[in-house]
């Protein structure tokens, strides 16, 4: 996997969701697999299951909100002098089906940094077809909150 100190720092971090009890970890990084974590960039990948279909046997649109908000936020997190922020904005389009045992390939970049930060996810199939886009804002929080990240997964947002 390819990372630079900060997004390295950052998985290491992330590593500490999994005795967490929280949205984050459970229902989404506990099933998608980061494969690159760049300043900036993350890629990732998993395999839909049945917990995250719908009826119809496809990959729900809700599992795909879920998904980018939360590697988005993480996204951001990678960027030098990052803010703890809470999202604003989301808008995906959703261009094409995925099915129960398919591999989903996910890849985030962080497109605006500073007090309101924009990140663009794209889910692509094993074929390289697009199944999904969002585009996320984010809205830095107060400094009081700033210390979040490294009290509860031992992340310190100071540290570039």
């Amino acid at each position: 996997m390819a990372a630079n100190s900060r997004a390295i720092r950052l998985l290491k971090a992330m590593d500490n969701l999994v005795s967490k009890k929280c949205f984050d970890s459970g229902v989404v990084l506990n099933k998608l697999k980061v494969t690159t974590a760049t300043n900036g960039e993350f890629k990732g990948t998993f395999t839909v299951d049945k917990s995250m279909c719908n009826m119809a046997g496809t990959l729900h649109g809700g599992y795909i909100a879920a998904v980018s908000d939360v590697f988005s936020y993480y996204t951001l997190l990678s960027n030098n002098d990052a803010k703890i922020s809470f999202t604003i904005a989301m808008n995906i389009n959703y261009i094409k089906a995925a099915f129960e045992g398919e591999t989903v390939n996910v890849a985030s970049k962080s497109l605006k940094k500073g007090k309101t930060s924009v990140v663009e996810t794209y889910f692509h199939n094993e074929k390289g077809n697009i199944l999904a886009k969002s585009i996320i804002s984010f809205l830095a929080g107060p400094e009081s909150m700033q210390s979040i990240p490294k009290d509860f997964i031992g992340f310190d947002l100071t540290q570039n």
